[in-house]
């Protein structure tokens, strides 16, 4: 095992992630996780959003600066539906 200094440098959230719970444990974990550098900067999780028994589910990148400060997904400019071009 690799020894590091912070638990957010072994790149590795298996720690954090909950035996059982659901969703309500995953999202707690999600706001308390530390295994990676993400958490520095960010003022909160942005869990996700929508009907745990929805058929599509979308998964993006790391939130971006409007997403972080409303704690919601696809607030920001990734969110939004250029449509079909002229």
């Amino acid at each position: 095992m690799v020894r590091t200094s912070a638990p957010e440098d072994a790149y590795t959230a298996e720690p954090f992630v909950p035996g059982r719970g659901g969703l309500p444990a995953l999202r707690k974990a999600a706001a308390e996780c530390r295994g990676c550098p993400l958490h520095r900067d960010a003022t909160q999780t942005v869990f996700g959003d929508g009907s745990k028994d929805a058929r599509v589910m979308l998964v993006g990148e790391q939130p971006g600066d409007q997403e972080d400060r409303q704690g919601k997904p696809f607030v920001g400019p990734a969110g939004k539906f250029a449509g079909p071009g002229p």
